[in-house]
């Protein structure tokens, strides 16, 4: 059977930004879209007309992206200890063609700074039609998360990160293979293939 869902899919990298008091602010994201996605919107982005600059075009592109992730929570689902963390407004966003691949890029703060000594900090970053598979940097053979998947900038002395994959129930794997394209499944379908990032701070 050939798999209907996903139709493409995206390489995620998150990096966890600290503050001087060992709170954690923000994760900042890099998305790299798929060769296929990545060289359709190149090729019509390249078809639309007027002076502007390719660079001004991916520019624009970024907003779009921005503003429609907005409205979706960002695709990120956040954690303290097992209790939601309400977010921020997304800023420093860029995108750009590289290797073949249209990289969208931006840092996503916390509404509030959260202090992490002794704390569990979990995210999932996901589609939730399934529509689109997003797992961190893996590689080759996709079995492992790559080293610089999920990293930590200035963060407290013994903080550890760790990505958890994704164990589908069976049941789920059938039904999102089955959905045609342009077919939705039960509300919240990626849920159950998203990995998860965690960060852990000791006391």
């Amino acid at each position: 059977m050939a798999m209907a869902h996903p139709h493409g899919w995206v390489d995620i990298s998150v990096e966890g930004m600290f503050d001087d008091q060992r709170r954690l602010t923000a994760l900042r994201q890099q998305w790299r879209m798929d060769p296929f996605y990545s060289q359709v919107v190149m090729e019509d982005m390249a078809k639309v007309e007027g002076d502007t600059s390719m660079e001004q075009r991916l520019d624009a592109l970024g907003v779009e992206i921005r503003n429609n992730l907005a409205k979706e929570n960002n695709l990120t689902h956040i954690t303290l200890d097992d209790q939601p963390v309400a977010q921020g407004t997304v800023s420093d966003t860029n995108t750009e063609y590289r290797g073949e691949r249209l990289v969208f890029s931006f840092v996503l703060p916390l509404a509030r700074p959260q202090p992490m000594s002794g704390h569990t900090l979990r995210y999932q970053v996901y589609d939730a039609t399934y529509y689109i598979e997003m797992v961190h940097e893996a590689n080759a053979d996709g079995s492992e998360p790559l080293p610089d998947a999920l990293t930590l900038d200035h963060a407290p002395s013994g903080c550890t990160t760790r990505i958890i994959k994704a164990k589908p129930d069976p049941q789920k794997v059938m039904e999102a293979a089955m959905l045609d394209q342009g077919a939705t499944g039960e509300p919240n379908l990626g849920h159950f293939f998203a990995e998860t990032g965690e960060i852990q701070c000791p006391v």
